[in-house]
C-alpha cells in the first residue's frame, strides 16, 4: 500500500492569515489520502480518514471520561484484548497535553501512520495516528516528538534551495531583510513535460490571496464614504434572516460573522470550480446555520469574503474584478494578475502548472479552470506573480490609495499561507518596515513544505 501526503483542504482553496508578531501557524487542515491500487491522485481523501481526524479533534476538545469512551467505541478499531481502563487513561493524558493547541492544525503522512500536528503559535505537539485500513478506524494514538527542524540561514539559503530543486520542488523564493534583497530566484520546472522552467515572471495560482484585494476594496469604499465598516449586511441584501441581521461588514472582515468557512454543496462538481452565480452564493450563505452569534467568537470564513465581494459589486455598480482592477491593478501595472479562465493575452508558457494532487485541464493552469465561481469570488479564483504582488502591497502600504486610517490591515506584521489542491502554495511574511518573504510553489517534490515555511519565518524574525 502506498501512502502519501496530499494538500487537501475542506475546500479547494485554503488560507491562513495571522496579523501581529506571532509565529506562523496553519489555519487549514492538510488532509491525508491513503491510496490502494484502485485510487489515484485525483481522488478525494477517503471519508474514513477525514472522519477519523475530525473525531480526534472532537475528542481532544471534550471533557470527562464519557466522551473518551464514546470516541473509543465509535472511532477506534475493535480489539477484545485492549485494556479499556489503560486506554482511557492514555487518551486523557493526550487530551491534557494537547489542550489549547487549536490555532494551527496539520496532518502529515509518514511510513508508520499519520502525524497530527497542533500548535498555538508558541508551542506545538505531535500525535501519531495509526489507522486500521481494513476496519477503516483508528488503531492506536500516541504522542511523538517533533522531527528535527530545518535551519535556513542567510549563508545557506541559496544552497538550500539548490537542494530543494534536486528534490523535485519547483517555484520561486524571494527574501528581503531590512531592505536588502537576500535572494530572488526561480527554481524547478513550470511545466516539466514541456521542459519549461520557472523564472521570475512565471505566473502561479495564488489560492486565497485575493482576500487581501477584497479587504483593500472594502476599506477604499469606506474611505470614499460609499459604505461604512459598521453597516449591517441587511443594508445590502434583502430578506436577511433574523439570526444574521446583526452581522456587520466589520464582522465579515474580522472572522466574527459566525458564517461557516465554505458554502459549496454536494451537488457542486467541484468545491472551487463549479459555476455558482452571485445571487445563488448569497442565498446559500444567508441560509447557512451560523457557527455562533455574530460578534461573540472568531473563526475564519472564506464565505464572509464572498459576501464582501458581493457588497463591493452592489456599492460600486461594477463587477468585483473591474473594481479591484481599476483601483489597484491598473495603477500599479499589475499585468500578470487575473481571474481563472482568462488568459489576458498571455501564453501557456507564462504559467506554472500545478503539481496536484487534483488536476484540471491540460496543462493544470488557472486559464483552464473556467471562469471564477462565486464559490471562491473574493477569497480565491485568481493568479499572479511575485512582482505583481510586490506592486500591490507597496501600493496599499504607501498611503497613495488607502490613507493611514484604512491601510492598517496591511502595515502590521503578518504571516500568510495560501494554496489550492490543484498544486499551488504561496507563503509570505512581512515585518515592517522593510523585511518580507515570498515563497511560491507549484510542486513541493519531496520537500516538507511545513518545515520550510517555519524555517523561513525563523529566518526573517532572527534577522529583524
Amino acid at each position: 500500500m502506498k501512502t502519501q501526503i496530499l494538500n487537501f483542504s475542506i475546500n479547494g482553496n485554503y488560507s491562513g492569515v495571522i496579523i501581529g508578531r506571532i509565529k506562523l501557524i496553519f489555519l487549514i487542515i492538510l488532509l491525508v489520502s491513503v491510496f490502494t491500487e484502485n485510487l489515484n491522485a485525483q481522488d478525494q481523501p477517503p471519508q474514513y480518514i477525514r472522519n477519523s481526524i475530525q473525531s480526534i479533534e472532537k475528542m481532544l476538545d471534550s471533557k470527562g471520561d464519557v466522551a473518551i469512551i464514546k470516541f473509543i467505541e465509535q472511532s477506534m478499531a475493535k480489539d477484545d484484548n485492549r485494556d479499556i481502563t489503560k486506554l482511557v487513561d492514555s487518551l486523557k493524558v493526550i487530551r491534557s497535553e494537547m489542550k489549547g493547541l487549536r490555532d494551527g492544525i496539520s496532518v502529515e503522512a509518514e511510513p508508520e501512520g499519520l502525524r497530527l500536528i497542533m500548535s498555538n503559535g508558541k508551542k506545538e505537539k505531535h500525535l501519531m495516528i495509526i489507522m486500521d485500513d481494513k476496519a477503516k478506524a483508528i488503531s492506536h494514538l500516541y504522542l511523538v516528538a517533533p522531527p528535527e527542524s530545518l535551519n535556513i540561514t542567510l549563508e545557506n539559503i541559496s544552497e538550500t534551495f539548490d537542494q530543494f530543486e534536486k528534490d523535485g520542488a519547483a517555484g520561486l523564493i524571494y527574501v528581503k531583510i531590512n531592505g536588502e534583497i537576500i535572494i530572488k530566484r526561480a527554481f524547478g520546472y513550470a511545466n516539466k513535460e514541456l521542459g519549461i522552467r520557472n523564472d521570475i515572471n512565471t505566473i502561479f495560482g495564488t489560492g486565497s490571496r485575493p482576500i487581501d484585494y477584497t479587504v483593500a476594496a472594502i476599506h477604499l469604499l469606506d474611505q470614499k464614504g460609499l459604505l461604512s465598516i459598521e453597516d449591517n449586511i441587511s443594508k445590502y441584501f434583502k430578506d436577511v434572516p433574523k439570526d444574521k441581521s446583526k452581522i456587520t461588514i466589520q464582522h465579515l472582515l474580522s472572522g466574527q460573522s459566525g458564517l461557516p468557512d465554505f458554502f459549496h454543496t454536494d451537488t457542486d462538481w467541484d468545491p472551487d470550480l463549479a459555476w455558482v452565480d452571485r445571487e445563488t452564493a448569497v442565498k446559500r450563505m444567508l441560509s447557512q446555520e451560523l457557527l455562533f452569534e455574530p460578534g461573540t467568537d472568531r473563526k475564519h470564513s472564506h464565505g464572509a469574503f464572498g459576501m464582501l465581494a458581493a457588497i463591493i459589486e452592489i456599492v460600486s455598480n461594477q463587477t468585483y474584478y473591474e473594481f479591484i482592477s481599476k483601483n489597484f491593478f491598473e495603477p500599479t501595472g499589475m499585468k500578470r494578475t487575473g481571474e481563472y479562465g482568462e488568459t489576458k493575452e498571455l501564453t501557456m508558457q507564462d504559467f506554472a502548472a500545478g503539481g496536484g494532487p487534483l488536476f484540471v485541464g491540460l496543462p493544470n493552469i488557472p486559464p483552464n479552470w473556467g471562469p471564477t465561481s462565486w464559490l471562491v469570488k473574493g477569497s480565491g479564483g485568481m493568479y499572479s506573480t511575485l512582482d505583481d504582488l510586490l506592486k500591490f502591497y507597496n501600493l496599499v502600504r504607501s498611503n497613495k490609495v488607502l490613507d493611514a486610517e484604512h491601510n492598517q490591515w496591511f502595515i502590521k506584521s503578518s504571516f500568510n499561507l495560501d494554496g489550492s489542491d490543484r498544486g499551488f502554495e504561496l507563503f509570505s511574511a512581512y515585518l515592517p518596515p522593510n523585511s518580507e518573504i515570498y515563497l511560491f510553489l507549484n510542486n513541493s517534490g519531496n520537500v516538507d513544505f511545513r518545515q520550510v515555511i517555519q524555517a523561513l519565518e525563523r529566518l526573517i524574525e532572527s534577522e529583524k
